[in-house]
């Protein structure tokens, strides 16, 4: 094996690990790379609200209309738009090199998500968690201090209470005999005082934002586990975490997670608590019908640690260097590419309309997408009206049989629909939602080649055209990001 600095020197690394000036940077410049948009939640759960809480127009989705979210991570952006607007272990090195190369941390993490502050906040935590400690080495962590950044993380995410309560569980069922009862109490007493002040905090930031006193996780399970309409949103396989969002966020480097783990079991040297704590984590976050890979980012500073021992064990002089260029490739080069390509499409279009509106020559916009394939307000910043096709659940599983899903509807029916969305007749329009013609649509080139004749015979023409991506994983976001103009209007 080879050390920290080791592994430094043979990685071709002055000195020796890398300082948090330097990781500082490499994540501002990482964050300046992103110029892509994958997850709509990433502007529309945060950069979206926050636009309209500190300048006063944006869109709220239906979530925020009935408090199923809470108004924490938001409130973040809105006092960065509020300033603007005023303005005008022994492996550091190895840990912390898992960390900058993982295309996770690159192009996941990075992006405003509420599950990126929950992943800073949960990564704070576990570094000051009081972990157990093989070889009978002296105990480190304050657990106040790591209760604090837990309560953060699920005041931001209140699902992050899962995690916390394995965590919680773990370390009382560990407790030496000796004195076990009143250690038991002294902890749970501690998180007891800080739960109940995250929670006083939760409840008063939400009030702030909705101006009225609501608690948004109740609202939460009643839809997503008392209604059971999770699944609107797609249904999940039971082992979907392990097989797919597993692999997802760790890829090639997650075979040396598992060997980390084993290796941890094995040599006693490295204790295994928080895999027991991922493991058990992911377990309960699996027993809601609906999951995505991106649930599972508060758990990637394990997989780190883990791959950090596995790569210290198997390293020498000869292998470092190849262990590092193979992580750099399977990682570095997918984060380019999610970063600086793939759907990129639906970011320039909106800085093009931005020009546009700006200038004078876009009045309104219409999405003939489906919902939230775009950012909105936040990224257009001119209050013009805009609209998209409405895709928002029903509220209970009563009413899922006669619920009307628009973007559905227009997908299915595509040359129906716009007939009757721009009809002057109540009889023709029927259920869906009449609306006047806008001075541009945004749509995807697959439906475009759909609906040519009847873009032409509304008085539409095509404007302008954007790469999206090389492949795309929903049949309903295929080709180019294309505008359409309508005769009449200034050109764009």
């Amino acid at each position: 094996m080879i050390g920290a600095r080791g592994c430094a020197r043979w990685l071709g690394w002055p000195g020796q690990a890398p300082s948090f000036a330097l990781l500082l940077g490499l994540r501002l410049a990482n964050a300046l790379l992103v110029q892509t948009f994958i997850h709509p939640d990433e502007t529309w759960q945060s950069l979206e609200v926050g636009h309209r809480l500190a300048f006063g127009y944006g869109f709220v989705t239906w979530e925020w209309r009935h408090a199923l979210r809470g108004f924490a991570h938001p409130l973040l952006f809105a006092g960065v738009y509020r300033a603007l607007r005023v303005l005008g272990l022994d492996d550091t090195f190895l840990i912390l090199f898992c960390s900058a190369v993982s295309w996770s941390m690159s192009s996941g993490v990075m992006r405003p998500l509420v599950n990126s502050a929950e992943t800073a906040f949960t990564a704070a935590a576990f570094a000051h968690w009081p972990w157990s400690q093989p070889q009978a080495r002296a105990r480190s962590g304050s657990l106040p201090l790591a209760l604090v950044f837990a309560a953060l993380a699920c005041i931001i995410r209140p699902t992050s209470g899962a995690l916390w309560l394995v965590a919680g569980l773990v370390l009382l069922v560990r407790q030496p005999r000796p004195r076990r009862i009143s250690r038991i109490i002294r902890i749970v007493s501690t998180a007891a005082v800080i739960g109940a002040a995250a929670l006083a905090a939760m409840l008063a930031i939400d009030y702030v934002g909705y101006q009225r006193w609501v608690f948004p996780p109740y609202q939460f399970y009643l839809f997503n586990v008392h209604e059971g309409l999770a699944t609107w949103f797609g249904e999940s396989p039971p082992l979907y975490h392990l097989y797919v969002s597993l692999p997802i966020l760790f890829t090639s480097m997650l075979p040396f997670v598992i060997h980390g783990v084993y290796t941890a079991f094995c040599t006693h040297r490295v204790t295994c608590e928080p895999a027991v704590v991922a493991l058990g984590a992911s377990v309960l976050f699996s027993l809601v019908g609906h999951m995505e890979y991106r649930f599972l980012y508060p758990l990637l500073p394990i997989g780190f640690v883990y791959a950090a021992v596995s790569i210290n064990a198997l390293a020498t002089q000869k292998t470092a260097r190849r262990i590092a260029l193979l992580l750099l490739l399977t990682n570095i080069v997918p984060a380019l590419y999610l970063n600086l390509v793939h759907q990129r499409g639906v970011v320039d279009v909106m800085k093009h309309l931005r020009q546009g509106a700006r200038a004078g020559d876009v009045s309104d916009i219409g999405f003939l997408m489906p919902c939230h394939s775009t950012p909105f307000y936040s990224h257009l910043h001119v209050n013009i009206p805009m609209w998209f096709l409405s895709c928002e659940p029903p509220l209970t599983q009563a009413a899922l049989d006669s619920h009307y899903w628009e973007a559905d509807d227009f997908e299915q029916h595509p040359a129906e629909f716009l007939g009757a969305l721009f009809s002057e007749s109540a009889e023709e329009a029927s259920m869906r939602v009449r609306r006047s013609k806008p001075s541009h649509l945004v749509l995807y080139a697959g439906m475009a080649q759909r609906i040519q004749n009847v873009l032409g015979d509304l008085g539409y023409h095509e404007s302008a055209r954007f790469f999206n991506t090389h492949f795309a994983g929903d049949s309903r976001r295929q080709g180019d990001v294309l505008v359409y103009r309508l005769s009449g209007t200034q050109s764009s």
